[in-house]
């Protein structure tokens, strides 16, 4: 963690004072005579295995409660499941959050995304909620139906390039790889030679990217 904010720098976080708050909670120490973990460590290292083993936030909010209190008086632990992911979050790339249509024909960007209805189902865009005030006669608009969460990929390489030894591995096809006619990599595939052979300039950039979608196991609408 420490070694990523340092070849990421400053400017690759929306304001100042995020890096600076960041690279204050990888030098704060996590209780009085610890050595081996930081604030910012201690809560990547937890937040890791709560990810991991698909802990809920509320049993999250337990563990770090039970920790603070087995720790040392004065220690630097959030006793939060929200707090914590609020220190991480900063570092975080961005994402969008893009309404779609319960059937999966549309998502509400671009043309659609005025619409409160479906153009082609005419199924509401929003979850209808009742008003209370009105003895529950009227409908008024709720949170959306179903969100797609969008992660745009070119923060994302930017990213793996700002770090040396990524971007080494991002070019190692042209610059390490051996060429003995076997395939042991993708670069050594019919799909990838055909790709340099159709777009030559592109094929001559060592650091251009090709992508490979796999949809099997894929949920865009969970979390």
């Amino acid at each position: 963690m420490e070694d990523m904010i340092r070849d990421v720098g400053a400017e690759a976080f929306a304001q100042v004072h995020v890096y600076e708050t960041i690279s204050a909670d990888a030098e704060t120490s996590l209780c009085v005579g610890s050595t081996k973990f930081t604030r910012l460590s201690a809560i990547l290292r937890l937040m890791n295995l709560k990810t991991t083993n698909g802990w809920t936030d509320k049993s999250f909010t337990e563990l770090l409660v039970l920790l603070n209190e087995m720790f040392p008086e004065g220690n630097t632990l959030p006793t939060r499941n929200y707090d914590a992911k609020k220190i991480l979050c900063s570092m975080g790339m961005k994402y969008k959050r893009i309404h779609a249509c319960p059937n999966d024909c549309i998502l509400y960007r671009k043309e659609f995304e005025d619409l409160k209805k479906c153009p082609k189902y005419g199924s509401s865009r929003y979850k209808q909620k009742r008003n209370n005030e009105d003895s529950g006669q009227i409908e008024k608009k709720g949170s959306a139906l179903k969100v797609v969460w969008y992660l745009p990929i070119v923060p994302r390489l930017k990213r793996l390039f700002a770090n040396p030894k990524d971007a080494k591995n991002l070019r190692w096809h042209a610059t390490e790889r051996r060429c003995d006619r076997l395939i042991c990599h993708p670069a050594d595939s019919m799909q990838w030679k055909n790709i340099d052979q159709e777009f030559p300039k592109f094929g001559e950039e060592c650091r251009n990217i090709r992508f490979d979608l796999a949809t099997d196991g894929m949920n865009p609408f969970g979390i």
